[in-house]
């Protein structure tokens, strides 16, 4: 099914998909830096029991791993959730279109329910509506 988008709604479509990618790209990077950084918690804890001799050492020099790991997650995180609002303001905004009308048909069309099943067959984003995390 090729879809046919109308001119003025395509460059908004490439934009919202351009920063729905970032966000999920940006995501998975935070789910990275914080399973790193429990890992390196556990580290921290469990190295001085396992290694009585010299475990308080290496759980020093993990702590300080630890702590830029966290910095790392936290900065991520933040990041997030500035992509998170961006994206969804594009959502809301690409609704707002497909409620108005955004082809230039003068007579009744199924333009609008078209693309939302395009877009749901195609990449399952949900424009029906509703929050934008919400998987039917």
């Amino acid at each position: 099914m090729q879809a046919v988008f109308a001119p003025n709604i395509e460059l908004l479509f490439q934009e919202f998909m351009r920063r729905y990618r970032e966000l999920q790209a940006a995501k998975r990077l935070e789910t990275l830096w914080f399973a790193s950084a429990v890992l390196l918690g556990v580290a921290v804890v469990c190295l001085p029991w396992v290694f009585p001799d010299k475990g308080l050492v290496s759980a020093g020099a993990v702590l300080i791993f630890l702590y830029i790991t966290v910095r790392k997650y936290m900065r991520q995180t933040e990041l997030v959730n500035h992509l998170s609002v961006n994206v969804h303001i594009l959502h809301h905004h690409l609704l707002g279109k497909l409620e108005v009308g955004f082809c230039t048909h003068t007579s009744t069309c199924n333009c609008a329910e078209e693309f939302r099943q395009y877009v749901w067959h195609n990449y399952r984003i949900s424009l029906y509506g509703g929050s934008l995390e919400e998987r039917y």
